[in-house]
């Protein structure tokens, strides 16, 4: 897959080894936080499909700061972290497990994965960070539901923020 500047989303599905594009170029759109408890940002919904796999690339400096602690979970241990995240919804349309994949261009960066829109009340389904730029992190959920929409949260911490690609798949 070649380089795509940020806020291009870009999806293909394989079909027998041969690579057809599943969605349309410059259809995401992702969140604008808005007020102080940007109620908006868990609000552009990513649909995908099994055996779907998207690229969404994007810049955690636009976003905001709704998480700001880690709970203990996973490759996570707790602690306060302070940084701009964004939020992507996730809607599977059918069961499976959902993979998602952080390869950002910037230091201390957290992946984490909701039940709901952070600040809500939901439960932490996974979590991983990583220090450096060359880290990769990555959140899988076993056994996601049809219709059911997923939070899956790039963040930073220690103020860092930058590009990424935010890759994921439902196998």
């Amino acid at each position: 897959m070649g380089t795509l500047s940020r806020l291009v989303r870009l999806g293909t599905r394989l079909v027998l080894g041969l690579s057809v594009s599943a969605c349309a170029i410059d259809d995401y759109t992702p969140p604008t936080p808005s007020g102080p408890d940007a109620g908006d940002a868990c609000t552009s919904l990513t649909e995908i499909a099994l055996g779907e796999s998207l690229s969404l690339f994007d810049d955690t400096s636009r976003g905001t700061d709704l998480t700001t602690s880690s709970p203990m979970f996973s490759e996570c241990m707790p602690d306060e972290r302070i940084g701009k995240e964004l939020v992507f919804p996730v809607r599977p349309s059918s069961s499976g497990t959902l993979v998602a994949t952080l390869h950002p261009q910037y230091a201390h960066h957290w992946l984490h994965t909701w039940t709901a829109c952070p600040g809500s009340g939901g439960d932490v389904l996974d979590c991983s960070f990583g220090s450096m730029i060359e880290d990769a992190d990555v959140n899988q959920i076993d056994e996601v539901q049809a219709g059911t929409t997923y939070y899956v949260v790039v963040d930073g911490w220690m103020d860092e923020a930058g590009e990424f690609e935010l890759m994921l798949a439902l196998e």
